[in-house]
């Protein structure tokens, strides 16, 4: 049955936000998707900073995005911040790294707390206003069960970071059987394949390819820039062609570069000092900048870049160094660079340029390799979704190199992936075919070969059949395109001893194409499947089958004799 309600959760490193449309909605303008505007100080935007407040504590949730930061900073200047606990920009503590379920992160000044309290209570105030509003909307007609759920991860990241934010999810009270993980370039791809032609300016919309057209999706977060190749599909849906690849080149470490050099520039103890009494001052220059960032005209090259700095940041400088503001930007590198009047820091667009450069050349580098590497044929468009993306210095930066190629930037980039979400919630057979990032299989016994298997793996059964332990019985290979909700081969297993009531299936994954035994180095187990069995006897026999259910891997044993099956999903966390 239809979900009367999608909400979709974009939880970005950045920013982050919310939206939903009803099914009623849906059938008449899929694209049609409610998302809040978000007010803080002067600025009001369609999300809000992923920041969390705690409480001293360590367990009380005080707020989440600008009042955060708003409530931090009257803390800082009271003095009274050092017990509480401010999170931002966390999400990439989930990337590249080994996840436990358990695990701390760090707040800004570097105390612990458990991740998944952090993530949970950020999940849980967006999911509450967002009931909240629909409340409002329409007072008390809906139920939680009315509800579907969609929260968007990165596609590049690990199975252990998506089933965290899973049960991060579930931790804010949102119900395992009402929630659906989208990955984020997929999400921004169907929302711009929905979007009519000639609502999109700049050629931003995909409505018009045709059946076997390939386009490559670039989503250019804050964090992550994740990329996915799909081909539209005969019934209009679309098919992943290759697995997720990126990397950590998000507008964040623009940001990052734009600090170092300030400090390069004026003194790191002059940034670090500027930060530490002028919290207020120091978020507002920064959020300036990511601000400014999105704007800056490559094709203007003759004009300095103006920023805006604090009023209070020469005063710092001149108490610190001993030397006026313009004194000490003329003794460093970059003297003849840059200047500054009042609260404005005019700046060369070469050394705006070289801020940028790491990032963009790095995606630009990547995309190259994809497409001169594409074996599916010719891909027709390149697609700039992403708040990163609305940077000119990128597009251009693409539109240079691939300029035999489409390149398509919706009107709204930044909110592609969250109302792409929505739909795909209405509609997650969208997205029929994906690729495996991994190999998974089950630990079994196999007939042993001499000078093949290890002679330590060597056991003799009951039977007298030499056979070999710890082998890796492949299921699913890396690589391998998996189709929506259809099962991969299934095979069969037998009983080695006939006492035995059950049959056991460790079920273990790597990114290994073709790995031999579970042993192997890379080899994770997911999980293990206990299969009751009736009867006694050797030939007693289960049938073992992965399905590929989405965005995640589902595994059922059905014991022959009775029929009866047995369910997990694969566990990627310690």
């Amino acid at each position: 049955m239809a979900p009367l309600l999608v909400a979709g959760i974009d939880f970005g490193t950045t920013y982050s936000g919310w939206s939903y449309s009803f099914k009623n909605e849906f059938d008449l303008d899929p694209t049609k998707v409610a998302t809040k505007s978000w007010y803080g100080d002067q600025l009001v935007s369609l999300k809000a900073p992923t920041c969390v407040l705690i409480e001293p504590d360590g367990d009380t949730f005080s707020a989440f995005g600008y009042d955060a930061e708003a409530k931090y900073i009257s803390l800082v200047e009271e003095e009274e911040h050092d017990k509480w606990f401010f999170f931002r920009k966390f999400k990439m503590k989930l990337y590249n790294t080994d996840i436990k379920r358990d695990m701390d992160i760090e707040d800004e000044t570097g105390k612990k707390l458990n991740a998944k309290l952090v993530f949970a209570a950020a999940i849980r105030f967006l999911k509450e206003d967002l009931l909240k509003v629909i409340e409002d909307r329409i007072k008390g007609i809906i139920k939680p069960e009315d509800v579907s759920w969609v929260l968007t991860v990165p596609a590049i990241w690990d199975g252990g970071a998506k089933q965290f934010m899973r049960e991060a999810a579930e931790s804010a009270g949102i119900s395992s059987d009402k929630l659906t993980i989208a990955f984020e370039p997929e999400a921004a791809a169907i929302y711009c394949r929905f979007l009519p032609a000639e609502k999109s300016e700049n050629e931003g919309s995909l409505s018009t390819f045709k059946t076997g057209s390939k386009f490559l999706v670039v989503d250019a977060g804050g964090g992550t820039v994740d990329i996915a190749v799909q081909e539209v599909a005969e019934n209009g849906s679309m098919k992943n062609i290759y697995k997720a690849s990126g990397g950590d080149w998000g507008g964040t470490k623009v940001d990052e570069a734009f600090v170092e050099f300030l400090e390069d520039m004026l003194g790191k103890e002059s940034i670090d000092e500027f930060k530490r009494s002028n919290m207020e001052d120091y978020l507002y220059m920064i959020r300036d900048f990511e601000v400014k960032k999105r704007n800056v005209d490559p094709t203007k090259s003759d004009k300095p870049v103006v920023f805006r700095i604090s009023a209070m940041l020469p005063k710092l400088v001149k108490k610190i160094k001993g030397k006026k503001i313009p004194e000490v930007i003329m003794d460093s590198l970059f003297g003849s660079k840059v200047s500054v009047q009042g609260d404005k820091l005019k700046v060369d667009m070469s050394v705006v340029t070289f801020l940028f450069k790491t990032q963009v050349d790095a995606i630009v580098q990547h995309v190259s390799e994809l497409i001169e590497r594409s074996t599916k044929g010719y891909i027709e468009a390149i697609v700039l979704v992403g708040g990163f993306s609305k940077c000119p210095l990128l597009q251009q930066a693409i539109k240079l190199k691939f300029d035999d190629h489409k390149v398509i930037v919706p009107n709204d980039p930044d909110l592609a992936v969250l109302k792409g979400a929505v739909i795909f919630g209405h509609k997650p057979e969208l997205i029929n075919q994906r690729v495996s990032k991994y190999t998974y299989g089950v630990n079994t016994n196999m007939h042993f070969i001499d000078n093949v298997h290890k002679e330590a793996y060597k056991v003799t059964h009951e039977d007298g059949v030499v056979s070999c332990e710890n082998c890796f019985d492949k299921h699913i290979t890396a690589g391998q395109s998996l189709t929506f909700r259809e099962a991969q081969v299934e095979k069969c297993y037998v009983a080695t001893a006939s006492s035995q009531t059950f049959l056991l299936f460790p079920i273990f994954y790597t990114l290994d194409p073709n790995p031999l035994y579970t042993t192997d180095q890379g080899c994770h187990l997911a999980g293990t499947l206990n299969v009751d069995i009736g009867g006694s006897g050797l030939g007693r026999k289960v049938k073992v089958r992965m399905i590929y259910g989405g965005t995640e891997i589902e595994v059922d044993a059905t014991e022959v004799a009775t029929g009866n099956v047995k369910r997990m999903k694969i566990d990627f966390l310690s």
